[in-house]
C-alpha cells in the first residue's frame, strides 16, 4: 500500500512538472542578465558635440531552450544568436509555496544602436562649453581639464601653475616659464611670476644679490617716505630710487602706481586699486574665475537650470541667462541611455 502510494505521487509529480514546463507564465530568471556592453563607437560631430554611435547588448529572460528557439528581440534590436541561443543562464519553476526547481535554460542576446552624447576634446558639461584657457589650449598647457558631458570644467594644474586657466604660478614666490623658480630675497621684492627672472629690488638699506647686505651709510640721504637707498652697482655712489610701486626721482618725489590704469584683468572683469601697484580683479556678474580668466555662467550646465526634465529643455542664452523649450514627453531619455535590465521578450 505504501509503495502504491509513493508509485502515485511520482507519477502526479512527472505529469505535473510536464505541464510546468510548457507554461511560459511561469518560468522566471534567476541568474541577473547581464550588463549592457557597449562597443564600436563612431563619432559625429556637431558643434561642440562629439556624439558617438555605439552597439549596446542586453539579453532576453532566460526559459526553456526548446521554447527560446521562437523568442524574438524588442522592437528597434536585432536577434544576434541562433537557433535556441546560448545555454548559460537558469530559471526557476515554482513547485510548492516559495519552494521551487532550479533548470538550465537558454536566453538570446539582443543588439541595437543607440547615440551616446559626448563632448568634443576641450569642452565640458551637458551644453559642452569650453574648458578654461580655450578647447584648443585647455588649461592653458599645463594642466588637465574635467572635460566631458559629467565633467566640471575645473583645471587640475601640473607643478607649480595655478589660476583658474593655470595662466600664472601658483605662488607670489615662483618664478620662470615653467614656475619653477624660487624666489631668493631677503630684504627685497622679488620680480616672480611666468615672465620673471628671480631678481630682487632690494629695500633701502640693503643690496646684493639676495639684498641681504647691509648699507648703513644710507641714512644720510634723506630719501623719501616711499624711496629707498641703493647701489646701483658695487662701488658705485648711493642714490634714491623710489620703492617697488611708486615712480619719480626717490628723493623728492614718488607716487603711487595704479595698474589699473593698463590692461591687467579679463576684459569681464573690474580692476581694483587696492594700494601702490596693487590690484585685484573681480569677474563681473554672470561671470566667473579669478578676475584673470573670467568664463560665462551657464546655469543649464548647473541641475538643467532648474527646468523640469520632463517637459523642458534648457537652453543657453547669454551669460547668466537661459530659456526653456517645450519637448514632448514621451522623447525625453530616449537617446543615449542604455538599457540596464534584461530585455523582454515581445508578447505572442
Amino acid at each position: 500500500m505504501l509503495l502504491a502510494g509513493f508509485g502515485f505521487a511520482r507519477v502526479w509529480l512527472t505529469v505535473w512538472l510536464a505541464c510546468a514546463w510548457s507554461s511560459e507564465a511561469r518560468e522566471q530568471e534567476t541568474v541577473p542578465p547581464a550588463a549592457p556592453t557597449v562597443s564600436s563607437p563612431r563619432p559625429s560631430r556637431f558643434g561642440n558635440r562629439c556624439d558617438v554611435t555605439a552597439t549596446v547588448t542586453a539579453t532576453t529572460a532566460c526559459r526553456t531552450c526548446p521554447l527560446n528557439a521562437e523568442v524574438e528581440c524588442p522592437k528597434g534590436s536585432t536577434k544576434t544568436t541562433q537557433g535556441e541561443g546560448l545555454r548559460d543562464c537558469q530559471y526557476r519553476i515554482p513547485v510548492f509555496g516559495s519552494w521551487g526547481i532550479v533548470l538550465t535554460g537558454c536566453h538570446h542576446v539582443c543588439a541595437r544602436q543607440v547615440l551616446q552624447p559626448q563632448c568634443c576634446p576641450g569642452y565640458w558639461g551637458p551644453d559642452c562649453q569650453e574648458c578654461p584657457g580655450g578647447a584648443d589650449n585647455p588649461c592653458s598647457g599645463h594642466g588637465a581639464c574635467a572635460g566631458g558631458i559629467q565633467g566640471n570644467g575645473t583645471c587640475t594644474c601640473e607643478g607649480g601653475f595655478g589660476g583658474v586657466a593655470c595662466e600664472t604660478c601658483k605662488s607670489d614666490k615662483l618664478y620662470g616659464p615653467e614656475c619653477s623658480g624660487e624666489c631668493t630675497c631677503v630684504h627685497g621684492i622679488c620680480k616672480s611670476g611666468l615672465e620673471g627672472d628671480g631678481s630682487c629690488s632690494c629695500l633701502s638699506g640693503y643690496s646684493g644679490e639676495h639684498c641681504d647686505q647691509p648699507l648703513p651709510q644710507c641714512d644720510a640721504l634723506d630719501c623719501n617716505q616711499f624711496g629707498r637707498c641703493v647701489e646701483p652697482a658695487e662701488g658705485e655712489e648711493l642714490v634714491c630710487r623710489c620703492l617697488p610701486g611708486y615712480h619719480g626721482d626717490g628723493k623728492n618725489s614718488c607716487l603711487p602706481i595704479d595698474p589699473c590704469l593698463e590692461a591687467v584683468c579679463a576684459p569681464q572683469a573690474d580692476c581694483i586699486h587696492t594700494g601702490p601697484n596693487q590690484h585685484r580683479c573681480e569677474c563681473r556678474p554672470s561671470y566667473s574665475g579669478d578676475g584673470r580668466v573670467c568664463l560665462p555662467i551657464d546655469p543649464c550646465q548647473t541641475n538643467f537650470g532648474g527646468c523640469p526634465t520632463n517637459s523642458t529643455v534648457c537652453v543657453y542664452d547669454a551669460p547668466g541667462k537661459v530659456y526653456t523649450r517645450g519637448v514632448d514627453p514621451a522623447s525625453v531619455g530616449k537617446i543615449g541611455q542604455a538599457p540596464v535590465q534584461a530585455l523582454a521578450a515581445p508578447d505572442s
